[in-house]
């Protein structure tokens, strides 16, 4: 066998799903909502795509010292197409929001609270063990000025990436998984304008200004890569084919399940995801899902939807998982003389321990400053509810202007 190989994904997945089975047997967990199952379910194959892809090129890496893209285009969707699918669940889950809802205001306040809890305890988590394991492959000591090592810091600290006291595997730690973060944010600062302009939602200038004060930060430190925002105008179709499209549509269909799967497989025959028609393949195959598709009724699985359920944990501490496993495990030599087979053994071994630690973060990190996060916010909006008519909106503030 080799890491290449279709039946090593296909054994990754299963004794994944076996040790989930076994995980949530023992210890259920209440998913968040049921509302879009097909969409929980898919979340714990995307995850665990993204950790299979990684995988992947720690053994290319380790082989050859450079950090590609798997010399196969399956394993390479594997992560890039994983990732547009998170990106167009984020979209598709508020897009849905902002249109569905009713008041004249939407409450950001709540979603900003929200989102903070949800994202920032698990990553900073990772970020003080990223620093742990850094100082020690420096043997504890600073190799650069404390305003340097407090630089670095700090970008780490929004999200950003730099090597911590001149380390440069920094990143590797965590696979570079995060990266996709800050356009999780840009996404996220980009609503309130979205409300705005493409919604007609009052809101308050506070949040038009921070808004775009964010869009501004962002592009000025970071290129503007168009491939990165189609997967969030991808996952946009779904909400308004739900909210406006016809009651009838059916969508569990043999026709439409034959079209998810040739979609997929064509998919796997793209080099990259960042091609418009990949973006295009994908953008059908999740809103086939989004709007009820199953996959033949694999996606109303309940261990599926339990592992999309500690996705984000897996997304996130993949990486370090796979960093201990090799470097201090064994060590990169010792891996580096490891035939495919006994490489593929060893990630074998390794998938268990990635489902159980993802399983902790969220147990203990993840779903507690979740339910801290309503907590606030319900004690917030019965305290100071929001008062559109006492907010000046940007609507109103412009409005004033033009006429001046």
């Amino acid at each position: 066998m080799n890491t290449l190989s279709p039946f090593f994904l296909v054994i990754v997945y299963l004794i994944a799903y076996l040790t989930a089975y076994a995980v949530n047997f023992k210890y259920k967990i209440n998913a968040a909502s049921i509302r879009y199952e097909g969409i929980d379910s898919l979340r714990g194959f995307l995850a665990l795509g993204v950790f299979i892809h990684h995988s992947v090129i720690w053994y290319q890496y380790i082989q050859t010292g450079k950090w590609d893209a798997p010399k196969s285009n399956l394993y390479t969707q594997l992560g890039q197409t994983s990732v547009s699918f998170f990106f167009m669940i984020t979209s598709f889950l508020f897009i849905t929001k902002l249109l569905n809802s009713t008041e004249k205001e939407f409450n950001w306040r709540a979603f900003f609270i929200s989102r903070i809890f949800r994202l920032v305890p698990l990553y900073y988590f990772l970020l003080v063990l990223l620093v742990l394991y850094v100082m020690t492959n420096t043997h504890w000591q600073l190799t650069v000025s404390i305003l340097s090592f407090l630089k670095s810091m700090f970008y780490w600290g929004i999200f950003s990436t730099a090597d911590i006291n001149n380390y440069n595997l920094t990143s590797f730690i965590i696979s570079h998984a995060t990266w996709t973060l800050p356009l999780e944010w840009l996404f996220y600062f980009s609503l309130p304008l979205i409300s705005l302009i493409i919604f007609k939602k009052k809101t308050s200038l506070f949040y038009i200004v921070i808004s775009i004060l964010f869009i501004c930060g962002y592009f000025s430190v970071n290129a503007f890569r168009y491939h990165n925002l189609l997967p969030f105008i991808g996952g946009a179709v779904a909400p308004f084919i739900l909210k406006y499209g016809s009651r009838d549509i059916k969508v569990n269909n043999l026709f439409l399940g034959i079209i998810v799967l040739v979609c997929l497989f064509l998919i796997t025959q793209i080099k990259t995801s960042n091609y418009i028609v990949c973006e295009t393949l994908i953008s059908i195959v999740f809103t086939s899902i989004a709007l009820g598709n199953n996959l033949f009724g694999i996606l109303k699985n309940s261990t599926l939807k339990f592992l999309g359920e500690i996705c984000y944990s897996t997304y996130l501490l993949h990486g370090i998982v796979l960093f201990t496993v090799l470097y201090f495990g064994f060590g990169f030599e010792k891996v580096k003389y490891f035939t495919e087979t006994e490489y593929c053994v060893l990630i074998f071994l390794t998938t268990p321990i990635i489902v159980i630690i993802s399983f902790l973060g969220y147990k203990f990190i993840e779903k507690p400053f979740m339910d801290k996060a309503k907590k606030i916010n319900d004690v917030i909006d019965s305290k100071y509810p929001l008062k559109t008519s006492n907010n000046e909106s940007f609507v109103k503030f412009f409005g004033r202007i033009m006429k001046f």
